[in-house]
């Protein structure tokens, strides 16, 4: 499996925020970089660290790295250490877009049951950089949050929703 050069890593860090990478800096004050306001909407609102926190316990520690070669593993273990880099990160994602680097994916056929000869018996999943993965968590527990609170999920739209299993949709059919 391919890593991302850190070449590849640097550039799409200076397109996101002009300039290189400061020098790392262990920070103990958890003070939020204060940054441009985002358009007035609740959904255009910066990470917090709070939610961060809160995706970082979502995080399963034993699962593989992903195609950066980093494990949640590694993430967890040195959370005080690594809380603010991310946090900066994804605000600057939110205001001035995403890297490219972090959105290539590669997709895995994993054998399920049966014979292993028919494609059928195969799923796919997706492998790509942990940081993309906590980022989407955050920002897809936003969406659910919003829409949950907007009424605008239908009653019978519980696919991958919590709290609920296909069992729950049988009476429909």
């Amino acid at each position: 499996m391919d890593k991302f050069s850190a070449a590849t890593l640097l550039e799409s860090f200076r397109r996101l925020v002009g300039q290189s990478p400061p020098p790392v800096q262990l920070r103990t004050d958890h003070s939020t970089q204060v940054m441009e306001p985002l358009p007035n909407h609740t959904l255009n609102t910066y990470i917090t660290l709070a939610k961060l926190l809160q995706a970082l316990k979502k995080l399963q520690r034993n699962k593989g790295a992903g195609l950066d070669g980093m494990k949640a593993k590694f993430i967890l273990d040195a959370r005080e250490l690594l809380d603010m880099p991310p946090l900066t990160m994804f605000n600057c994602f939110l205001a001035k877009g995403f890297i490219e680097a972090l959105s290539t994916r590669v997709v895995h056929a994993l054998f399920k049951t049966g014979d292993a000869s028919k494609f059928d018996n195969y799923k796919g999943i997706m492998v790509g950089p942990i940081l993309t993965k906590l980022f989407a968590m955050i920002i897809d527990k936003r969406l659910n949050e919003w829409v949950k609170q907007h009424g605008l999920r239908a009653k019978g739209q519980v696919g991958f929703c919590k709290d609920y299993q296909t069992t729950d949709q049988l009476f429909i059919l």
